[in-house]
């Protein structure tokens, strides 16, 4: 039986939490210094996909078996069929700083003029803290897109 786009969602969204929680922990020898960015990569990651997921989801709802990656392109490829949730979505992808930053992560470091050559090693600049910086940020992120997914789920239900 194959998993439902929504089961799919509900699973990003549990592996994001327990790597948010990761984010609080004594990180693991193995990983080192890079522990944290491990945790919060794989975190972001994961909210990207449960996001991806309930908007496929929102699509299936609407018989359309669409993929977008972000809700703009689903208002694209939906071709002017209105699904308010998918608007809404839209909306916010572009006024909302901690979704635009959550689709635009792209988990390269960042390239700037602080980059450059020290002894022949190359530097990599840190990333400069964002919306998705932080513990408390990637958790009020996992909360939101949750609250999120039950309204939009609940008003389907309604259809």
């Amino acid at each position: 039986m194959a998993a439902s786009v929504r089961a799919h969602a509900n699973l990003q969204l549990f592996l994001a939490r327990k790597c948010i929680e990761c984010l609080g922990l004594d990180p693991d020898p193995f990983w080192g210094e890079h522990g944290e960015m491990i945790a919060r990569d794989h975190a972001i990651f994961h909210l990207q996909l449960a996001y991806r997921c309930h908007l496929a989801d929102l699509c299936e709802q609407q018989q359309q078996t669409l993929r977008p990656s972000s809700a703009r392109q689903a208002l694209e490829l939906l071709q002017g069929e209105q699904i308010p949730e998918i608007a809404e979505l839209a909306e916010k992808e572009s006024y909302q700083e901690w979704l635009s930053a959550l689709l635009d992560e792209n988990f390269m470091p960042a390239v700037s003029g602080g980059a450059g050559f020290v002894d022949r090693n190359d530097l990599i600049p840190v990333t400069v803290p964002n919306a998705l910086s932080g513990q408390s940020a990637l958790s009020g992120i996992a909360d939101e897109l949750a609250s999120l997914f039950a309204r939009h789920r609940d008003t389907q239900q309604e259809y």
